[in-house]
């Protein structure tokens, strides 16, 4: 493993902020986890900023929602869940992110996501979804299938 190899993984891994860390159980590299999940989003004809603006979009119109559940089509509710404090970016320089999350139900496939501001950042400018096994891991499939159930997908 190289220098910049071993060093990402450590930075994706547990620490003192993040628990358990991004990598949950997955034993690719960071480097890999990206690639095929890119891979993935291409064979799904979706791409991470299209993924990332549509979680942004649901997460601050379940903020709005104030910890109400919020129905945003015939299958896909969302709700907020508040939490008090910041999260630091593992990616030197990208800032730090509110700890709230929202949970994405989708009733017809019973499938749920968690996203928060920090997952969605990692997604927008890294291509980032997190390891498999990590709390916060979105798969890229299960991510394109909310975003092309919403209202006005194409």
């Amino acid at each position: 493993m190289s220098s910049p190899e071993k060093n990402l993984r450590t930075l994706l891994g547990p620490s003192a902020f993040s628990a358990d860390g991004y990598l949950g159980t997955d034993p690719r590299t960071p480097e890999e986890i990206i690639e095929e999940d890119k891979a993935e989003m291409t064979r799904l004809g979706v791409t991470k900023d299209k993924i990332g603006a549509a979680l942004r979009d649901l997460y601050v119109k379940a903020e709005r929602a104030m910890g109400n559940q919020l129905k945003i089509s015939e299958t896909v509710t969302v709700c907020h869940d508040e939490a008090r404090g910041q999260i630091p970016s593992p990616y030197p320089g990208d800032g730090v992110f509110p700890k709230g999350r929202v949970k994405l139900t989708n009733s017809a496939s019973k499938q749920t996501l968690l996203i928060t501001p920090l997952s969605i950042h990692l997604i927008e400018k890294h291509g980032f979804f997190q390891g498999k096994g990590s709390k916060y891991r979105i798969e890229p499939e299960t991510a394109a299938r909310f975003v092309k159930e919403l209202p006005g997908a194409k």
